[in-house]
């Protein structure tokens, strides 16, 4: 497993150590697909990240993704994109954090917890929590089952 000089908050291994996922968590407001894109553009071209089936980049607004598997070109938007006042709104209010004013860690903190409660919690299930759809169309929720969420926070 990879445990230092990635330069990649969080890394989800399945099972048998391969990695399932990669997700960025940025804490800024007034993003979009294109400026998700372009983030997943610059991190790919430094040719520093380990493959993976799936890349993330958390925002307070939304979560955009990428199925990998695909090899899609590294300037394609988004596969998938989710509301994080959908996804992330009970973890803002459990730990009492407005959206627009969460710390970078602090935001970190937060996305680990998501992460962590869905592979770990059974009642992730799409049809009692919408927010989950996009994920489990994807194939993103069934590979974090049991997964190893490790955070590598660089700030």
């Amino acid at each position: 497993m990879i445990t230092a000089g990635v330069p990649i908050d969080f890394i989800a291994y399945n099972r048998k150590g391969e990695i399932v996922l990669l997700a960025e968590a940025k804490s800024r407001g007034g993003t979009s697909k294109e400026w998700a894109a372009k983030l997943r553009r610059n991190m790919l071209s430094h040719g520093v990240l380990p493959k993976s089936q799936y890349f993330l980049i958390v925002t307070p607004e939304a979560i955009y993704g990428w199925s990998e598997e695909s090899s899609p070109a590294s300037d394609a938007p988004p596969h998938f994109t989710i509301d994080s006042n959908e996804a992330l709104g009970a973890y803002f209010t459990k730990f009492g954090q407005d959206p627009a004013e969460i710390s970078p860690f602090g935001f970190e903190l937060l996305v680990l917890t998501w992460l962590t409660d869905i592979t770990r919690s059974s009642a992730s299930n799409p049809e009692n929590d919408p927010s989950l759809r996009s994920l489990a169309e994807s194939g993103l929720l069934a590979s974090l089952r049991d997964a190893d969420i490790q955070m590598h926070s660089a700030k």
